[in-house]
């Protein structure tokens, strides 16, 4: 789903003679953090195979915009009084924090009227106050990605991560056969 899909969609979308595609994935470009590792062991390798999606996307004819939000949890979250919006393009870095499905929705939504903001991987996120409460400001600073993003050989840095880590797991659990004999 987050690759082949992706591929399908953005041949459907070149044929039908969309302009743009929008896309929500998420953060996954470190193979060797613990959480890429975990969420790829234990999630059929989704970190690796949306970030595999994103490169797709990004060599396709079409303009796209890929938003990678923070956790996403109560889907009736709405956005707190004392918390403001974040958003940095280029794939930049933010703190990963919670932010409400509908944030995260008027995003792929707002992203729309801003040409700039084709070809562009934002990165969105809350803060405290005091900052921005509606994407508008954030959108008018956005440009449209500057830096090469990771080729083909990030996915097998991911498997690489994956087996490590089960080689790692493996090892312990023989160890621990061994000192309980």
């Amino acid at each position: 789903v987050n690759c082949e899909v992706v591929s399908l969609l953005l041949s459907a979308a070149e044929e039908a003679g969309l302009k743009r595609l929008v896309r929500v994935t998420g953060k996954g470009e470190d193979p060797w953090s613990i959480t890429s590792i975990l969420i790829n062991a234990f999630g059929s390798m989704s970190k690796a195979w949306n970030f595999e999606g994103e490169r797709r996307l990004r060599g396709g004819k079409l303009d796209y915009t890929i938003v990678r939000p923070g956790f996403m949890g109560d889907v009736n979250a709405q956005l707190p009084e004392d918390q403001s919006l974040a958003l940095r393009d280029d794939g930049g870095a933010l703190k990963v924090t919670a932010i409400p499905h509908r944030s995260v929705a008027e995003l792929c939504i707002r992203c729309l009227d801003y040409p700039q903001s084709a070809r562009s991987t934002l990165v969105a996120m809350t803060q405290p106050m005091p900052g921005p409460r509606t994407w508008e400001p954030l959108l008018d600073k956005v440009q449209p990605d500057r830096r090469n993003f990771a080729g083909a050989e990030m996915l097998e840095k991911h498997y690489l991560g994956v087996r490590g880590f089960g080689a790692a797991i493996a090892s312990f659990l023989a160890l621990l056969v061994i000192l309980n004999r």
